[in-house]
C-alpha cells in the first residue's frame, strides 16, 4: 500500500469537527482509530456541551444534564485511544454558521495543522440545525486553513437524508470497539441510533453499497462524502507494494 491510498499516516492530523458528544463516535470512531495506528494525531472538537439533549418525554418526567455529564461519557469512549478531545462548550439547539463559529473552528484547525477534517455532511437538509450548522462551518473554516488538504463529510443518521457517499474507511477490527464506545453515552441510552444492531446494520450497508465483494468478505466501513480530496504521488514519501 502506497501513502496515496491512505487517509492520513504520520505528519498529519485528523481532526474530526461534531456539534454534538456522540457525533464522532457515530460519523467517524473507527476512521480516527485507523489514522492513530497509522501513525497521525487526532483530535475530536465537540463544538456543544449537548446539556439539551434530553428527550421532551425524559424531560416531561424532571431529567436533566449538566453541562459536564456528556463530555465525561465523551472522554470515557475514547480513553485509551490515543484520540485527543477538545470541548468548546456552546449551547446546544440553536448553532449557526456565522463569524463567529466560523472564526472559533478555524482556530482550533489552524491550531492543530490540522489535515484532514472530519465532520458532519451539508446536504442533509432534514439532519439535526446543529449538524448543518457545524458541518458548514468547518467546511468554511477549512479553506483558511493551508494544511488541510482533504475534508470528509460522515454519514448522517437522519433517514432520507440523500446522502451518497464515496468515500470509505475499513473499521472492520475496530467494529466492536465503535459499539463499546457509543455504549460509554449513558445519558442517551435508548436513541436508536446508539444501539449495537444500527451501528452494525450501517456499517456494513456502506460495504454493500460500493464495495459488495469486500462485503461478501465482512468489511465493514465508515462512509463519506467529500468536498475535498487530495492525492499525492510523491516517490520519496511511498511504501513498496506489498
Amino acid at each position: 500500500m502506497t501513502t496515496a491510498q491512505r487517509l492520513a499516516g504520520p505528519g498529519d492530523h485528523v481532526v474530526a469537527v461534531v456539534a454534538h458528544p456522540d457525533d464522532a463516535e457515530l460519523l467517524c470512531y473507527g476512521t480516527l482509530r485507523q489514522a492513530r495506528l497509522a501513525g497521525a494525531a487526532a483530535t475530536v472538537v465537540v463544538v456543544t456541551h449537548g446539556a439539551n439533549g434530553v428527550s421532551v418525554a425524559d424531560a416531561d418526567a424532571g431529567h436533566r444534564l449538566d453541562e459536564d455529564d456528556r463530555a465525561t461519557e465523551v472522554r470515557a469512549a475514547w480513553t485509551g485511544t490515543g484520540v485527543d478531545t477538545v470541548f468548546l462548550g456552546l449551547t446546544d439547539g440553536a448553532l449557526a454558521p456565522d463569524r463567529n463559529l466560523i472564526s472559533t473552528v478555524e482556530r482550533e484547525l489552524a491550531g492543530r495543522r490540522c489535515t484532514v477534517l472530519i465532520t458532519h455532511s451539508t446536504r442533509a437538509t432534514n439532519d439535526h440545525q446543529d449538524h448543518l450548522a457545524v458541518g458548514t462551518a468547518a467546511a468554511n473554516a477549512a479553506t483558511r486553513v493551508p494544511s488541510c488538504h482533504t475534508v470528509l463529510h460522515g454519514e448522517p443518521h437522519a433517514p432520507r437524508s440523500g446522502f451518497a457517499p464515496t468515500v470509505l474507511v475499513d473499521i472492520t477490527p475496530l467494529l466492536d470497539d465503535k459499539v463499546l464506545a457509543l455504549k460509554a453515552h449513558r445519558s442517551q441510552s435508548g436513541r436508536w441510533y446508539l444501539d449495537e444492531d444500527y451501528t452494525r446494520h450501517r456499517a456494513a450497508q456502506a460495504a454493500w453499497r460500493l464495495r459488495p465483494t469486500a462485503a461478501a468478505d465482512g468489511s465493514v466501513f465508515e462512509a463519506f462524502e467529500t468536498s475535498l480530496l487530495t492525492f499525492t504521488f510523491n516517490p520519496a514519501r511511498e511504501e513498496p507494494c506489498s
